[in-house]
């Protein structure tokens, strides 16, 4: 493996050697766990297994901009629920922000260098099946808050800390 192609990987039953890069990252697998979580409407906050979501509505001119991969401001009106928090899986794909075109997601994660590892435990929030954040990472542009918008929801990641411990 060491002088594998980056991505290639050997597995037991219990942890997979990983080759990223010049690194070997070894980790548990994970199960093959299918988690979905649906939030509804006035649904403030949701736990899962990398952290928490929690989400607030407030007027656009309350709101100052803040900005960071933890936190996603939304265009409250353009968001329909039930929302759909669930593991991304291939095919996904959504309109990073500040692009026109759309991008596949396992094309987004490969361009910001994510590990093997680190792209199995990516999450996203889907509306009416379109992806609306990839949870940590980048919001969808079409959702974004404009100088029109009246409403911003406001979603806030708190990651697990203990997310990376051995099982």
């Amino acid at each position: 493996i060491l002088q594998s192609e980056s991505g290639k990987y050997v597995e037991s039953s219990t942890h997979r050697v990983i080759k990223n890069r010049q690194w070997l990252i070894i980790t548990p697998k994970q199960a093959a766990l299918s988690q979905h979580f649906l939030l509804e409407e006035g649904e403030k906050m949701v736990e899962f297994e990398n952290g928490q979501i929690s989400l607030q509505t407030k007027p656009a001119q309350q709101q100052p901009m803040q900005t960071g991969k933890e936190l996603a401001q939304l265009d409250a009106a353009l968001i329909r629920y039930p929302l759909l928090l669930r593991k991304w899986k291939q095919g996904d794909y959504f309109y990073p922000l500040g692009m026109a075109k759309q991008k596949k997601i396992n094309r987004f994660l490969i361009d910001q260098k994510l590990s093997l590892s680190q792209k199995e435990n990516v999450w996203v929030l889907e509306m009416n099946k379109k992806i609306i954040w990839i949870i940590g990472h980048r919001i969808d542009e079409r959702f974004k808050v404009l100088s029109t918008t009246k409403n911003v929801l406001k979603i806030k990641f708190s990651p697990d800390l203990l997310e990376h411990r051995l099982h």
